[in-house]
């Protein structure tokens, strides 16, 4: 018989919280107040503060004194703040990965996600088999506290994905576009060469910056005529 998993109301608060925010449905910056998200999801205080607690630790909201919670306001420094510790965690798991792990089932595992990244329409799928692509030297890596470590920046990293899966008027967004930057770290797994797995990262996060930091004006010129 299937378990039934009981979704507790903090988990509920939280993940509509989250899922506005990720989607830029709640402006940067923006203050969260307490009392109308009790009233908007008809719920007490406490699912509502434990909910943004969870946000808080996230990086997706911010605490100020005498102020209270607000959305975060990324700008371009904190993109390129975020994109640095991403690589340098996943330089991390690359090394460990490369001494660890079956180089033959790495490759054959990251071509498969090439393929898929291949026959997908549309940017979300491309981003999720990036993700599943990175995962691969993650899980192969064997720490455990790396993995947990890559994910305390998974809220703003998601933000910076949908900034990246934006198509925004006159940007011509290519899906297939980032491929060479992945077939270039599939071949260099095969060769066993970690400084080559670890370029082919550090080109595609360059290369993403660019449309990620056109979203970021675009959206912050959107809200500020609003």
């Amino acid at each position: 018989m299937p378990v039934i998993k009981r979704v507790s109301l903090v988990d509920q608060v939280y993940d509509k919280i989250r899922k506005r925010i990720i989607a830029l449905e709640v402006p940067f910056g923006s203050k969260l107040n307490v009392s109308k998200l009790q009233e908007e999801y008809g719920v007490s205080s406490t699912p509502v503060r434990e909910a943004l607690n969870r946000l808080l630790n996230e990086g997706l909201i911010e605490f100020e004194n005498n102020v209270g919670a607000s959305v975060v306001n990324i700008t371009e420094t904190d993109v390129i703040e975020v994109q640095e510790l991403e690589a340098a965690y996943e330089m991390a798991a690359v090394r460990y990965a490369m001494q660890k792990g079956d180089h033959q089932s790495m490759a054959e595992e990251i071509q498969k996600h090439i393929e898929d990244y291949r026959i997908t329409d549309n940017l979300k799928d491309s981003c999720t088999c990036i993700r599943r692509i990175k995962d691969v030297f993650y899980r192969n890596a064997r720490n455990q506290r790396l993995a947990s470590k890559s994910t305390s920046l998974s809220g703003v990293d998601d933000i910076l994905h949908t900034l990246f899966t934006m198509q925004t008027p006159g940007e011509d967004h290519k899906y297939h576009s980032g491929i060479m930057y992945f077939e270039k770290i599939h071949q260099a797994v095969l060769e066993n060469d970690f400084a080559k797995v670890c370029d082919g990262l550090d080109e595609h996060r360059e290369w993403s910056r660019i449309h990620i930091l056109r979203n970021l004006e675009y959206v912050k010129g959107k809200m500020g005529e609003e």
